[in-house]
């Protein structure tokens, strides 16, 4: 049985956390694996006979992941530690490993308020700047969703979609949060341990199980966001994960290749930035042409039944979309009609929070009069958000009404109406006039409702039935 000889790991490692990751190494030696390759993704490790080996960390600011070959100072700095019985075993940006198989090897660095100020600029040039740019998308990502959510609180707390991304998005926000105050508490903890003449803090098992937990919550709110798609938009939503994953390995590879080739530092930085930028603009572009021509072949999203073509006497046409979703009330429903071109249409949102169900029967405008009707109804399922809708429908009209004269402005008035056997039930008004429309609350259930003109008692008992009876869901 051929022994494996390499080995990948996912690390929880920061990159300021020296002693931590000294401590790990040497407890990896012990069980034959000699650290290899760190990159962005796991670290590698080869096998090699069980031994003790002892490990340093070190900060060299010149390096860079950009760097085609070490610098002069850095070559010198390594020929310093060899001589001191140091081999590098590798690096990470700036971070420099070394290891030695010697007992007690002469230390590299003695003066740990100097490693500690090497530390910092590190961070400075790569995981401060990072971090503090991943905090602010995330809060304007937040900020910008609950912006959204105040002007249309049904539609945003019934879009799971909506809701799982500001979970995903809050999450990133306080890992990010809890990695630059952590970082920030042992930089002043390292600092007063170095005037004492202490060696590093480490940063501790206890914050590298709380990094997995934080990755375990974002990937349980991915899957959430991704389950509440549609299979069509989950499809969308894969393509769009494999382009820009490909889109991030093509970068480092270019990256990568340059720094064979020998390119300088701020040229691969360059070159690198402008690949980014291109390769997103372009992929940008390949993908909302071909979200445009699925939604064209009819591949993804809502597709009509059918077209309806008129042409008009001065001999321009126009065509509407027809769509024949079951609704649970129709105009039918409540009266005789002869027409026979109505479109039906049921669009259904549905989270953990709000169901929210709209129905729209229209008829054409064909020159042909035909009764229509459009309701929706909400089922909150979080009794504390009740009040949030009702009053987002009761004042629907503010808005839209805002620069409008007193005497056309629209408003919902409570009014007396037992034939709907409702436990609230709300009116349109405009002045002292009455509009057929309505706002009915039947328990958690609320339904905002437009008729052509005053439905009659009969109308009202079978509309009662219908929509009281209806359970939710897709149809």
């Amino acid at each position: 049985m051929l022994m494996k000889t390499k080995k990948r790991r996912l690390e929880q490692f920061l990159f300021y956390d020296y002693t931590g990751i000294e401590a790990h190494l040497a407890k990896m030696a012990m069980k034959g694996w000699q650290i290899y390759k760190i990159t962005p993704f796991y670290w590698e490790y080869r096998r090699i006979e069980p031994q003790k080996l002892t490990y340093t960390v070190t900060y060299f600011s010149e390096a860079s992941d950009f760097n085609p070959y070490p610098t002069e100072n850095q070559l010198a700095f390594h020929d310093y530690c060899e001589e001191a019985g140091w081999k590098l075993v590798t690096q990470w940006a700036q971070m420099q490993i070394f290891c030695a198989t010697r007992e007690n090897p002469t230390p590299i660095e003695t003066d740990e308020a100097l490693k500690l100020k090497a530390i910092h600029k590190s961070m400075k040039k790569n995981f401060l700047p990072s971090s503090i740019a991943l905090l602010l998308l995330s809060l304007f990502q937040i900020y910008f969703q609950f912006h959204l959510g105040v002007r249309s609180p049904v539609d945003f707390l019934s879009n799971g979609t909506t809701l799982s991304s500001i979970v995903i998005w809050g999450i990133l926000a306080l890992y990010m949060l809890t990695n630059l105050t952590v970082y920030a508490v042992w930089y002043q903890r390292s600092r007063k341990a170095a005037s004492r003449g202490e060696t590093g803090i480490e940063s501790g098992s206890r914050y590298r199980k709380a990094q997995i937990v934080w990755l375990l919550l974002e990937g349980i709110a991915v899957t959430g966001m991704l389950l509440s798609l549609s299979s069509q938009y989950f499809e969308l939503m894969g393509v769009w994960l494999i382009a820009y994953t490909a889109l991030i390995l093509i970068v480092l590879a270019i990256r990568n290749a340059l720094k064979r080739t020998g390119t300088s530092r701020n040229t691969n930085i360059l070159i690198t930035v402008i690949s980014v930028v291109v390769l997103a603009l372009v992929l940008t572009g390949f993908l909302t042409r071909g979200i445009t021509r699925s939604v064209n072949a009819g591949r993804l999203g809502r597709q009509p039944a059918e077209t309806y073509t008129i042409t008009r006497p001065n001999g321009t046409t126009h065509t509407w979309e027809i769509y024949h979703d079951t609704l649970p009330l129709t105009v039918e429903d409540l009266q005789d009609v002869d027409y026979d071109h109505y479109s039906y249409m049921w669009t259904a949102r549905e989270s953990f929070l709000l169901g929210q169900y709209v129905a729209r029967q229209s008829a054409l405008p064909d020159g042909r009069q035909a009764p229509e009707l459009s309701y929706t109804i909400v089922d909150v399922k979080l009794p504390a958000l009740y009040d949030i809708c009702l009053n987002h429908y009761l004042g629907r009209y503010d808005d839209w009404d805002a620069d409008a004269p007193v005497e056309k402005k629209r408003y919902f008035q409570e009014t007396n109406g037992p034939a709907w056997k409702a436990d609230r039930v709300y009116q349109l008004h405009i002045q002292e006039e009455t509009r057929a429309e309505y706002i009915l609350c039947w328990g958690s259930r609320i339904v905002s409702i437009h008729f052509d003109e005053a439905p009659t008692t009969q109308q009202i008992a079978i509309a009662v039935e219908k929509l009281t009876d209806y359970e939710g869901g897709t149809r």
